[in-house]
C-alpha cells in the first residue's frame, strides 16, 4: 500500500507540474501581443535615433529611446491591467510575469539613463540589451519547457556576440534580425498557439 501511495503521489505531482507548465504557456500566449508591441517600439526607436523626426527637440537621437520606451511601457501596463481583470492569474503566470517585469524595469532604467546622459557606445548598448533579453527568454523557456522561446534566447545572445566582435552595421543588422524573429515572429507564433488552445478548450467544453 505504501509503495502504491507513493507512486500515486508522484504521479499527482508530475500531473500538477504539467498543468502548471500548460497554464504558463497559455498565459504567455495570451500576452504575446507584448512581444509585438515592444518589437515595434524597438524599431521605432532605432529609426528615430538614426534619422530623427523634423527639426525640433524630437529630432535629437538622445530622446528617441527614452520617449519610445516610456510610451511602450505605459501602453503595456495599461493593456496588461485591463487584461488581468478579465483573466484570472495562475502561479506559473505570476512567475513568468515576475521575470519579464524585472527585466522590463531594468531595461527601462538603463535605456532612459543612457538616452538622457548621451553616454554609451552603440555596439555595447546593443550587446547589453540583447543579453538581457536573451536571459529573460531563457529563464521563461526553462520554466515553461518551451524550446521555441529558448531558440529566441539563442538568437538574442548571438546578436550580442555579433555586436561585440562585428562592425556597427553588423551590430545593427543583428539587432534588427533578432527583433524580427524574437519579437514579431515569436509574438505572432504565441498568439496563434494561444488561439488554438482556446479553440480546443472551447471544443472540449461544448
Amino acid at each position: 500500500m505504501t509503495a502504491n501511495a507513493e507512486e500515486q503521489e508522484l504521479k499527482d505531482r508530475l500531473s500538477l507540474i504539467e498543468t502548471m507548465i500548460a497554464e504558463g504557456r497559455r498565459t504567455t500566449g495570451s500576452y504575446s501581443w507584448t512581444f509585438i508591441l515592444w518589437g515595434v517600439a524597438y524599431c521605432v526607436a532605432i529609426v528615430w535615433s538614426s534619422w530623427g523626426f523634423g527639426d525640433s527637440i524630437w529630432a535629437h537621437s538622445y530622446v528617441a529611446w527614452p520617449v519610445t520606451m516610456t510610451v511602450a511601457f505605459v501602453l503595456t501596463w495599461v493593456l496588461a491591467v485591463r487584461k488581468s481583470r478579465k483573466q484570472p492569474g495562475t502561479t506559473a503566470g505570476r512567475g513568468i510575469g515576475a521575470i519579464w517585469f524585472a527585466m522590463g524595469m531594468s531595461m527601462f532604467i538603463l535605456l532612459l539613463s543612457l538616452g538622457l546622459s548621451g553616454r554609451g557606445d552603440s555596439q555595447l548598448f546593443v550587446a547589453v540589451i540583447a543579453t538581457m533579453l536573451g536571459t529573460a527568454n531563457a529563464a521563461s523557456s526553462m520554466l515553461l519547457r518551451w524550446k521555441q522561446q529558448f531558440a529566441c534566447a539563442v538568437v538574442w545572445w548571438a546578436a550580442a556576440v555579433v555586436s561585440c566582435f562585428g562592425t556597427v552595421a553588423q551590430s545593427t543588422i543583428a539587432l534588427l534580425v533578432a527583433i524580427f524573429f524574437c519579437q514579431i515572429v515569436f509574438g505572432i507564433y504565441g498568439m496563434v498557439c494561444e488561439a488554438r488552445l482556446r479553440k480546443q478548450r472551447g471544443g472540449s467544453n461544448a
